[in-house]
């Protein structure tokens, strides 16, 4: 019997995942290449299908992006009340761009530094952006996007920060400086988003961006979501802004889902809500009131 072929991902990021591995049962490699910035893989799995790594580290598959890049692109959008300027930093996989493209924008700015996702993306997993990057109202920008957007000021509506998770030089999204230049960037009733970790297996990680964001805007929530392809199944996504998040009903939401007539597999009205509810002890650990 020919022995199976297992790939496997041992975190070794400083945000509390450094001792498990998970693993996927391969079919076949189908991309290896190296880019300025990063080592790039895909793979073929019996479980997920085709998958995304980078550096060693899974990234996105074509079993389970679409919670992943619903909760982090519907829950802003609806948010804020009018989003026509949209902003998204990183992102190369074009999943966060197909699901904005849904919303009536005029306009959408992917900056993304490595080109190279981009187009292994494209490529080996093209039902992920749906040709997105072709779309009239999308320009895709390679370059640096904690750069670009000190040309900014008072200009986008929603900002998505699509990022993998921030070690080493990509430390710097994280900062509490770079929160500072992403809001002198938004609209005063603007929204961003972040994806915060897994608040089980990440708790650090999502705890210093939710206090950090907190410090910039007066109004922060986190929504949680199933992710199986990521180390412990969960991944939470941090939305923030100086409007009163809380405030925004489901009435409201609602009534703008019907009207958009959107065809979602997972975000709702019903979910955005009950994303937000998170239980007691995981609400002491993030030290959130």
């Amino acid at each position: 019997m020919k022995k199976a072929k297992w790939l496997f991902q041992t975190s070794n990021i400083p945000y509390d995942l450094n001792s498990l591995k998970n693993g996927l049962r391969v079919k076949k490699k189908l991309y290896l290449g190296k880019s300025p910035y990063q080592k790039i893989e895909v793979f073929d799995t019996f479980s997920f299908g085709r998958v995304l790594v980078l550096d060693g580290i899974f990234q996105t598959s074509e079993k389970d992006e679409f919670i992943y890049h619903e909760m982090l692109s519907h829950p802003p959008m609806f948010y804020c009340q009018n989003p026509k300027k949209v902003l998204i930093i990183g992102g190369g996989d074009g999943g966060v761009l197909e699901e904005v493209l849904k919303h009536p924008v005029d306009k959408v700015w992917l900056v993304e530094i490595d080109n190279k996702v981009i187009e292994v993306s494209k490529k080996y997993l093209p039902s992920i952006s749906q040709r997105a990057f072709e779309n009239k109202k999308a320009e895709v920008i390679v370059g640096d996007g904690v750069k670009f957007i000190q040309d900014y000021k008072n200009f986008f509506d929603v900002i998505i920060l699509d990022l993998s998770d921030p070690w080493g030089p990509a430390r710097k999204v994280i900062s509490w400086e770079f929160y500072q230049d992403v809001k002198k960037t938004l609209k005063k009733d603007g929204v961003i988003s972040v994806q915060g970790g897994s608040l089980f297996g990440q708790t650090k990680l999502a705890k210093l961006i939710f206090h950090r964001l907190e410090k910039v805007f007066s109004s922060v929530l986190i929504h949680q979501a199933p992710v199986l392809l990521y180390d412990v199944g969960e991944q939470s996504f941090i939305v923030a802004s100086d409007i009163n998040l809380k405030k925004i009903s489901f009435k409201q939401i609602e009534k703008r889902f019907k009207k958009l007539n959107l065809d979602l597999k997972y975000y709702r009205p019903k979910i955005h809500f009950a994303s937000t509810v998170l239980p007691k002890y995981m609400m002491a650990q993030l030290h959130i009131k």
